[in-house]
């Protein structure tokens, strides 16, 4: 049986990477990011949105959550606030002014 091709996946801070199934990583980025609102969420509560909208995925929806977010971070396109940790849209973030359109930017680079 043919492997399924797998995306990298990196964190900020990680030392290491990770792959993943990349039809996974593709369904998990966009129900993430159509999950998240103009306010912060908190995880459990963008784990909830996610499992509506997903609800025949199979694994671990928390386990693809947290590392696709965390790609996103990287690239630009979610914001991980911290104490307490929230997540959103980068665009969000920057339009009321929760980072700065420099962090926004250096985050997208």
């Amino acid at each position: 049986m043919a492997e399924s091709a797998r995306i990298q996946v990196r964190g900020k801070g990680w030392t290491k990477t990770t792959t993943i199934d990349a039809k996974k990583f593709d369904v998990m980025s966009k129900a993430l990011l159509a999950s998240l609102t103009a306010e912060p969420l908190a995880f459990g509560k963008l784990v909830e949105r996610v499992t509506r909208r997903l609800p025949e995925f199979e694994g671990s929806i928390s386990w693809y959550a947290i590392t696709c977010a965390r790609e996103l971070e990287v690239q630009g396109k979610l914001v991980r606030q911290e104490k307490p940790v929230r997540y959103m849209k980068a665009s969000t973030a920057v339009s009321r002014g929760t980072v700065s359109k420099a962090r926004a930017a250096k985050s997208a680079a």
